[in-house]
């Protein structure tokens, strides 16, 4: 019987003599395993195949919105505050006695510097005018310039520590209206106020400043959290930023403006507002964890229930700490 071929197959036959054998080593079943991993990536998420371990985010931050709307957002935090000082102009009695508490506190402890600082700022003109300037107007001039060099210069970073800042200030805000306290002087006999004594930008005038400000908003300090916020954005020079902080501090324990543990409170609620507001990324369930070590892996290198915090940077971001 003679065999028929089909036309082609000779050729065919020739080619495959002449084919080299099939490769198989470390290097190939890597590629292929790379190729086939990122297949299988692309399909993470659809229940079929599980894919590398995605993170989402979770904050109390929101984007940069437009100038209107950022303005608008200002706004609605001084008619906050604004409210606040309306609701406790009748709890000056309940004022006056946390203020007395606070002061037998620091004394105790033996941290009541306040006095000190009030007698050599008040005692010299040239100081008390300092000061008294000081107080009443650089955080209004360094915080919106602040904000608008963040917008300008640091448009990612804006978004988070903007909202720190609002965060932090409605915290204040909710301390100023469940726990009003006093300022020093009105609470501490013997120290002076400086703004009403060298009648600083009117101070003490029935029309002046005091008509527009919480009198009784004197903890936490909202002065040391704007200018520790203001230090937090880390620009080139963020060591010497922290001196802004630290000088305002001196300031309104010499003024008899705060006392030393509403200057804390304010460094407090500064730090809870970038916690709160910055993004905060939870790995997923499904997947390998960092390192291609699975989620339990994972887990158990950053503890119990850790999440990782992640700090907005000049170039991107930047892992810092791991929270239970």
């Amino acid at each position: 019987m003679v065999s028929r071929r089909r036309p082609g197959a000779t050729r065919w036959a020739a080619r495959c003599r002449h084919r080299p054998a099939t490769r198989s080593g470390p290097g190939l079943r890597s590629r292929r395993d790379k190729r086939t991993g990122s297949a299988a990536g692309a399909r993470a998420g659809t229940g079929l195949v599980p894919g590398p371990g995605r993170r989402r985010r979770v904050g109390l931050a929101w984007p940069r919105l437009p100038a209107a709307a950022e303005v608008a957002i200002i706004a609605a935090g001084y008619a906050g505050y604004a409210l606040v000082r309306l609701a406790v102009r009748a709890s000056r009695p309940a004022a006056i006695a946390h203020a007395a508490g606070l002061w037998r506190a620091e004394r105790w402890l033996h941290l009541d510097i306040e006095p000190s600082l009030n007698y050599l700022a008040a005692a010299r003109p040239v100081l008390a005018e300092t000061a008294g300037y000081y107080y009443g107007l650089a955080h209004f001039i360094i915080t919106p310039l602040v904000l608008a060099w963040l917008r300008l210069r640091r448009p990612a970073a804006f978004g988070p520590l903007r909202s720190a800042l609002v965060l932090a200030t409605t915290a204040a805000n909710v301390v100023f209206w469940t726990w009003p306290v006093a300022p020093p002087r009105f609470a501490v006999p013997g120290l002076t106020d400086v703004l009403v004594r060298y009648r600083i930008l009117g101070a003490g005038d029935a029309h002046g400043p005091d008509s527009l400000v919480n009198l009784y908003a004197a903890m936490p300090s909202l002065h040391v959290a704007w200018a520790a916020w203001c230090a937090a954005t880390r620009g080139r020079r963020r060591h010497l930023a922290w001196l802004y902080p630290a000088a305002t501090t001196v300031v309104v324990l010499a003024t008899a403006n705060h006392f030393l543990a509403a200057a804390a409170a304010g460094l407090a609620v500064t730090a809870l507002g970038l916690l709160a507001a910055r993004a905060t990324t939870r790995p997923d369930a499904t997947g390998p964890g960092p390192g291609g070590a699975g989620p339990a892996a994972a887990s158990s290198r950053a503890g119990s229930g850790a999440v990782s915090l992640w700090f907005p940077g000049g170039s991107g971001d930047t892992a810092v700490a791991g929270v239970p």
